[in-house]
């Protein structure tokens, strides 16, 4: 199938696949069109103070047909992560700003559902939005419903993490890794790369999310898929072995760690959770990862504020008080503490995390112009 590199018509396609409008498309290799990654480009304080006073003079001198979705004085995030850790930022900031935040908490499948519905509906719900991953913000960027700000504290992410253009930050980073379980694999059988997956040995015993339910599984399949040489090589051969796939990524290592599965690919930070959680209620849990020798598939997490020309300035100065509080240091140790990677220069790794750990890089352009056809390929080879 050849690929078309119009813009418009790769939104279009997108918008209806997330709304449940897919095509079938056969399962065919996607070149690589050359497109551009994420400019890792810093931006100076005089900048940074132009940009956020432009910004919020045009909200102030346009206004919306449709009118402001909530009431002056509070702003509605929407945003997905472990609840524990979504509550806590949740009362760190009201502590010292009043009750400001109506959070809808949703996994990143439904986030992406609930934000792509809205917006075909005529009108996103949310002031921010915080979760999932490049591939949303870059949509929502292309379509021009994201809003320029650059927070506090910018100076302090580290240059890797500076991309977006203003229209979103990085918040966070995890990375997806092997997860197997120690009971069933003693080490002469623990896998050490992607590519052991493929072994007869894990014949029937593979689990990962399945990309058509799951926004962080299909950030890992394009991953997998760009490894492979832009080619469903690799998850054909998985597809052989029989994979099983998971409606979530929060299911493939409960699985593993039940005995269900023996292996998989999975966020590291669920791992981490799992392994906290069983040392603090005292019992002993079996799951564990492997960081494969590839490089484990860097994805990280960003915030945004929506572009909304009827948002009362009171709103928007909240919303971006919000999104500079999730760069703060407070913030950022608070998600370290659920295994999440900081993007601060000042902040360690989580517990877990080797110091020397390889990354591999993902093409979130590539996959953000290709994703109604990840998501077909998928179909097709899974039958799912």
């Amino acid at each position: 199938m050849k690929i078309k590199t119009n813009i418009a018509t790769c939104m279009l396609i997108i918008a209806l696949v997330l709304v449940g409008c897919s095509s079938n498309t056969k399962v065919s290799s996607i070149e690589n069109n050359g497109a551009e990654k994420q400019s890792n480009e810093g931006t100076n304080k005089k900048e940074q103070a132009d940009v956020n006073n432009d910004e919020q003079d045009n909200s102030k001198e346009a206004s919306s047909s449709k009118g402001y979705h909530g009431k002056e004085g509070k702003i509605t995030i929407y945003l997905s992560g472990p609840e524990a850790m979504l509550d806590k930022i949740e009362k760190e900031f009201e502590t010292d700003n009043g009750d400001v935040l109506d959070l809808v908490k949703l996994g990143c499948g439904p986030l992406r559902q609930k934000v792509w519905t809205e917006k075909q509906a005529g009108q996103i719900q949310a002031d921010i939005v915080w979760g999932s991953d490049p591939l949303l913000y870059q949509a929502l960027k292309g379509e021009g419903d994201l809003v320029k700000y650059i927070p506090k504290d910018f100076e302090m992410i580290q240059e890797k993490y500076q991309v977006g253009d203003s229209f979103y930050t990085i918040v966070n980073e995890r990375y997806a890794v092997v997860a197997y379980n120690k009971d069933k694999l003693k080490e002469d059988k623990v896998p050490k790369s992607f590519e052991d997956l493929k072994q007869e040995e894990y014949k029937g015993s593979l689990v990962m999310a399945n990309a058509n339910y799951s926004s962080t599984a299909l950030a890992i399949t394009s991953g997998l898929y760009q490894m492979s040489g832009n080619n469903w090589d690799y998850i054909k051969a998985l597809k052989e072995n029989n994979l099983f796939f998971a409606k979530s990524n929060g299911q493939v290592p409960s699985k593993i760690q039940e005995g269900e599965f023996d292996v998989g690919i999975a966020p590291h930070d669920s791992i981490i959770r799992l392994k906290k959680k069983a040392k603090k209620e005292n019992y002993k849990t079996p799951i564990e990862m492997c960081w494969p020798k590839e490089g484990a598939l860097a994805i990280q997490r960003p915030i945004a504020i929506i572009k909304d020309d009827s948002r009362p300035s009171a709103n928007q100065n909240i919303a971006e008080k919000f999104v500079d509080f999730m760069i703060s240091k407070k913030v950022q140790t608070i998600t370290t503490g659920m295994g999440f990677v900081s993007v601060r220069n000042d902040v360690p790794l989580p517990q877990g995390i080797p110091s020397d750990i390889q990354t591999k890089e993902i093409d979130w352009r590539f996959a953000y112009e290709n994703e109604s056809i990840l998501r077909d390929g998928v179909k097709e080879i899974m039958g799912e």
